[in-house]
């Protein structure tokens, strides 16, 4: 990986406010810390490393990554949420089957090296989710079921809940390990580090989000979660912080695809010459552009954007 990217991927890692995760469409992995929260970070040329008590985050990158920034509609309210991909070429064939992996001779605290690793076979192409367990029970269920779907196998859910081991998420991109509990089906995940494993999203075998501009053929490696300009770090809904947004911008610039930054010229060209809005765009990801266009100019107090906002948005919950 090119030098200035990897020192922009380590000082986006040195702050606290950013999360990140590693997976595909419903089995992720995920990385986040406290302001506060005592951390152990180690750097050289190639590699940065954070450890907390609850989860660590080494990134290593093995391939070029390509990185691939976006801003997303928020599900409630007229806000928008940021997100920055560093993606790799997706493999023609994914692993869909428990698979054992052997000793995990790479885990980021030594402790924990030697342990045995198995894929669950969750993830898409690129990536995988793991479990590392020294637990004999669990380890001779995960043995017994290799070669099959983990949904297949209740017995081996049963012991991974009993058990609660490591979970890791992998790629080229580096590894996420995560030490907190796995909650029951009725809990909630805890803050901090954490997984996802969703049957239903998982059957949709996909890499990523529809949603996200990711160029075909490729899937995220890694992906980086800054925080919201409309959401605190609890995801309770906040007054618009205009910061927060100008900080993912310079993002948005070096990493936005090529589509996303003519829908927003065409938006701000249309703002500043006062005009009307000639047409809705045609493509999914471009209608959700403009809109977050919108959102972004109305929030800053243009009048006119709050108009059209409204239009769109009323537009769009027909596409």
């Amino acid at each position: 990986m090119r030098t200035a990217e990897f020192e922009l991927i380590c000082e986006l890692a040195m702050s606290p406010s950013n999360g990140w995760s590693i997976g595909t469409f419903g089995a992720i992995a995920e990385f986040m810390r406290e302001q506060d929260e005592p951390v152990e970070i180690s750097r050289n040329a190639s590699s940065i490393e954070l450890i907390t008590q609850r989860g660590a985050m080494r990134i290593a990158p093995a391939v070029e990554l390509k990185g691939v920034a976006w801003d997303n509609l928020s599900a409630r309210g007229r806000g928008w949420s940021h997100e920055l991909a560093f993606c790799v070429e997706r493999p023609a064939v994914s692993v869909e089957a428990i698979t054992p992996m052997g000793p995990d001779k790479a885990a980021i605290r030594a402790a924990d090296r030697g342990a045995s690793l198995y894929n669950l076979g969750t993830c898409q192409g690129a990536v995988t989710l793991a479990i590392r367990s020294r637990d004999a029970k669990l380890n001779r269920a995960l043995e017994a079921a290799a070669g099959r779907s983990l949904f297949d196998h209740p017995e081996v859910v049963c012991e991974l809940m009993r058990a609660q081991p490591h979970r890791i998420g992998m790629s080229a991109a580096g590894r996420i390990e995560v030490f907190q509990p796995i909650p029951d089906e009725e809990g909630s995940s805890p803050a901090g580090p954490h997984t996802h494993v969703l049957p239903k999203l998982i059957a949709a075998r996909l890499t990523h989000a529809s949603t996200a501009p990711v160029p075909s053929g490729w899937q995220p490696a890694l992906t980086m979660h800054p925080p919201s300009p409309w959401r605190d770090r609890l995801g309770t809904p906040c007054p618009f912080n205009a910061e927060v947004d100008r900080q993912f911008a310079s993002l948005l610039e070096r990493f936005g695809t090529n589509e996303d930054k003519a829908i927003e010229a065409e938006i701000r060209d249309l703002l500043m010459k006062s005009g009307n809005a000639t047409g809705w765009p045609k493509s999914r990801r471009a209608r959700l552009k403009a809109r977050i266009t919108l959102r972004r100019f109305a929030a800053t107090g243009n009048q006119q954007a709050e108009v059209l906002q409204s239009l769109y948005d009323f537009s769009a919950g027909k596409s």
